[in-house]
């Protein structure tokens, strides 16, 4: 293996959001008495990071000699016939990563897997896969 990057679904930042959405909640009902249909919106909202909390996921990416192996939270998948990698950067800021294949046919990665760029691409080099990096795609 030439580069692994994994991360967990239960993350500080995300913990803290959901914690802030909740008791956002407790105090409008408690200090405004708001209707329950008012703190529905936001908690209803917030179940699927609540989800995600609970079940703690691993998100990761392998990177092999000519093959990338990635585990999402609802997808994985294992690629050995790369022609190489298209890493878009996203003008939200987010990074986009398309592999390739030799036949023309290409996959996306699921957005929640996106390591560091660099470190990434400094992989793929190593591996003997190329790597082509565009700045910035709107869509």
């Amino acid at each position: 293996m030439i580069y692994l990057w994994t991360r967990q679904g239960r993350r500080p930042a995300t913990l803290f959001v959901l914690a802030i959405t909740w008791i956002g909640a407790a105090a409008v009902w408690a200090v405004f008495d708001a209707a329950w249909f008012v703190l529905a919106v936001p908690l209803l909202a917030s179940v699927p990071v609540l989800w995600d909390v609970i079940r703690n996921p691993e998100l990761r990416l392998e990177v092999w000699e000519g093959r990338i192996l990635w585990v999402s939270g609802l997808q994985s998948g294992d690629s050995a016939s790369i022609e190489k990698v298209r890493l878009d950067r996203r003008f939200d800021g987010g990074l986009r990563i398309t592999l390739i294949h030799s036949d023309t046919a290409h996959t996306r990665l699921p957005p929640d897997i996106t390591p560091p760029a660099d470190a990434f691409e400094t992989a793929l080099t190593a591996a003997g896969i190329s790597a082509e990096r565009h700045p910035f795609s709107p869509f």
